[in-house]
């Protein structure tokens, strides 16, 4: 996921939008936090967001206490693993919704194979 800019309009002093490309997901954003909250690196950061919004960046005064070289890059990082987990789980839970079909679906050829008649 790549962060593409600072959207002027919703951001001040204490709160930066930063807008990303694709578009941030609740449960991609669900996920960065949980990483964030975990990397020492950004330990003085607060991260948030909105219904319709990119993620919230809350800095206060405490952007200076951060070393902002690399911080856009970590960010980066850490919200394409997050969006790498959430198409892992879905995959999974899309294979796990199919399994059941595609087992009665195969025991359905089957038995049309063996009786030599159509499937309609």
């Amino acid at each position: 996921m790549k962060i593409t800019s600072i959207n002027r309009k919703e951001s001040d002093e204490y709160n930066l939008e930063l807008n990303t490309e694709p578009k941030l997901a609740q449960i991609v954003f669900d996920h960065f936090q949980r990483q964030a909250s975990c990397d020492p690196r950004l330990k003085n950061l607060a991260f948030s967001k909105l219904e319709d919004s990119g993620l919230i960046l809350h800095t206060g005064a405490l952007i200076d206490s951060v070393h902002p070289e690399g911080l856009a890059s970590l960010i980066e990082d850490l919200l394409t693993e997050a969006e790498s987990v959430v198409a892992r789980d879905s995959a999974a839970s899309r294979h796990e919704a199919n399994s059941p079909e595609n087992r009665k679906n195969a025991i359905i050829e089957a038995a049309a194979k063996k009786l030599g008649i159509p499937i309609k």
